[in-house]
């Protein structure tokens, strides 16, 4: 079954943080997968050069319940953290 290609649905500053939304999402029946700009041997310059680490990717036809989901679960850290 085809739902479409995969898309970026967030820019990742590293691989941490896309491990977490990534399991955010797969508690929420919605599979994922990150997507690495980074060269083997070349230490970060990716980031550097692009600004970012790399792209968590959904099928197109998850695309706005993703966001939906990650805009929420960080703004709830958010609120969180200033407490």
């Amino acid at each position: 079954m085809n739902h479409g290609e995969l898309i970026s649905v967030w820019k990742l500053d590293d691989e941490s943080p896309g491990l977490l939304l990534q399991k955010v999402l797969e508690e929420q029946g919605i599979p994922s997968e990150l997507r690495s700009e980074q060269i083997p041997w070349m230490n970060g310059i990716m980031k550097v050069a692009r600004g970012y680490w790399g792209d968590l990717m959904v099928l197109e036809s998850d695309c706005e319940a993703a966001r939906e989901i990650i805009e929420t679960y960080l703004g709830e850290k958010d609120t969180d953290s200033e407490e």
